[in-house]
C-alpha cells in the first residue's frame, strides 16, 4: 500500500512539473500561405495585356515558398466610382479566374503572363485584375494589388524597321502605321518608342517619346550583333499607350570603313637607306601601318611589294634594302583592327 502511494506520488509531481515549464498561452500555428504579392501590373501593349509581378519567396512565417500554382483573377467593372474597401470586397465576391473566361488566349510563366485579347469583346469595358499564388504545401496567398484596365483600339505598329551600320553611328527607320487596330485610319498624333535587347530583354533606347520616324544609336561597338523593335505609341488619359511589337531586326555592326590616309609623309634618302616619316593616326581602332615600295623604271612603275608583314605601331620606317641610284615609290596605309586599309599616302625618293 505504502509503495502504491509513493508510485502516485511521483506521477502527479512530474504532472505538475510538465505544467510549470509551459510559458504563456498556446500558440495557434502560422497558417501555410504565401506572402501576398504588392507590385502587381498590367499593361496593354496592343492587342495583348502584359502582366507582371514579383514572386514571393517566403510563407507568412518565413519559411522558403517554392511557388507551384499562380492564379489571376479578373472582374469586370460596371461601377466607375468603385475604389478601396468596396472594390477588395466586390472582387472577392466576383472575381473568376481569368483562364476561365474567354477574353483571350492566356500564357502564365514565372513573373510575368500574356494574355492575347479578343478585341471585339473587351474594347472600351474596364475590368478589374488580382493575383494570387499557391505553393506546394498550404493554400492559396491574400490577393494582390487590384490594377483596372480598359483595353482600347491602339494603333497598330510600325512597319519596315530598316538600319543602316555607318561610322559612328546606326541610323534606325521606320514606316508608320497607317490604321488602328479596329482598321480605320488613324486621326492622332502617333509616337515611337525604340527597342534594343540587351542580355535577353528589350530595353528603351529614347530618353523621350519619338516623334520621328527614325533614330540613331550612337552606342555600339564594331563586331557585335543587335536586335532592335519598335513600338506605336499615343498619348491618352495623361498616359501613353503603346502597340504591340514591329518586326525584330538583326543588324550584324561591321566595321568596312578604313582608317584616314597617312598625312604629311616625308622620304628621306641616307647612309643607312630611306626613313619615311609621317603624322600618326587618331582612330580608335587603329591596328598599324602597312608600307609598300616600287621601283620607278623607264616604263613607269614595277608592281608594289609590302615591306611590313607585321603592321608598324609607330610612324616610321627605315628601309635598308634599297639599291644606289635608284627612284622610290613608297605608298603608307593605316590598317584598323577589322583589317580596313586607308588609301595610300605616296611618296617619291631617289637613293
Amino acid at each position: 500500500m505504502k509503495k502504491n502511494a509513493l508510485v502516485i506520488a511521483a506521477l502527479l509531481l512530474a504532472l505538475f512539473s510538465s505544467a510549470c515549464g509551459r510559458k504563456g498561452p498556446l500558440r495557434e500555428p502560422v497558417p501555410r500561405v504565401p506572402q501576398a504579392i504588392f507590385d502587381f501590373r498590367v499593361v496593354q501593349q496592343g492587342e495583348r495585356l502584359l502582366f507582371t509581378w514579383t514572386e514571393p519567396v517566403s510563407y507568412l512565417d518565413g519559411t522558403p515558398l517554392e511557388v507551384s500554382s499562380v492564379e489571376i483573377r479578373v472582374m469586370e467593372l460596371k461601377d466607375e466610382g468603385i475604389s478601396g474597401k468596396k472594390a477588395l470586397d466586390s472582387f472577392m465576391k466576383y472575381s473568376r479566374p481569368l483562364a476561365e473566361l474567354p477574353l483571350g488566349k492566356l500564357e502564365v510563366g514565372t513573373n510575368r503572363a500574356l494574355l492575347r485579347l479578343d478585341m471585339g469583346k473587351v474594347a472600351g469595358k474596364n475590368y478589374l485584375f488580382g493575383l494570387r499564388t499557391k505553393g506546394k504545401k498550404g493554400g492559396w496567398s491574400e490577393i494582390s494589388n487590384l490594377v483596372s484596365v480598359r483595353p482600347e483600339n491602339l494603333p497598330m505598329p510600325p512597319s519596315g524597321l530598316r538600319a543602316e551600320v555607318e561610322e559612328h553611328q546606326i541610323s534606325l527607320s521606320w514606316k508608320p502605321p497607317e490604321s488602328g487596330l479596329d482598321g480605320r485610319p488613324l486621326t492622332e498624333k502617333v509616337y515611337y518608342n525604340l527597342y534594343r535587347e540587351e542580355a535577353g530583354e528589350f530595353r528603351l533606347l529614347n530618353d523621350q517619346p519619338l516623334a520621328r520616324t527614325r533614330f540613331e544609336d550612337l552606342n555600339f561597338s564594331f563586331g557585335l550583333t543587335y536586335r532592335y523593335l519598335v513600338r506605336s505609341l499615343v498619348a491618352r488619359g495623361g498616359e501613353y499607350r503603346e502597340s504591340a511589337d514591329s518586326e525584330i531586326l538583326e543588324v550584324r555592326a561591321a566595321d568596312v570603313f578604313p582608317p584616314a590616309t597617312p598625312a604629311e609623309v616625308r622620304a628621306m634618302s641616307g647612309t643607312d637607306g630611306v626613313t619615311i616619316s609621317w603624322l600618326p593616326n587618331r582612330e580608335n581602332d587603329l591596328a598599324g601601318y602597312r608600307v609598300y615600295r616600287a621601283k620607278e623604271v623607264a616604263a613607269g612603275e614595277e608592281a608594289s611589294v609590302l615591306l611590313t608583314p607585321e603592321n608598324l605601331a609607330v610612324p616610321v620606317f627605315l628601309d635598308g634594302s634599297v639599291e644606289k641610284n635608284t627612284g622610290y615609290v613608297y605608298s603608307i596605309c593605316a590598317v584598323d583592327k577589322f583589317g580596313n586599309e586607308s588609301p595610300p599616302a605616296r611618296v617619291k625618293v631617289k637613293t
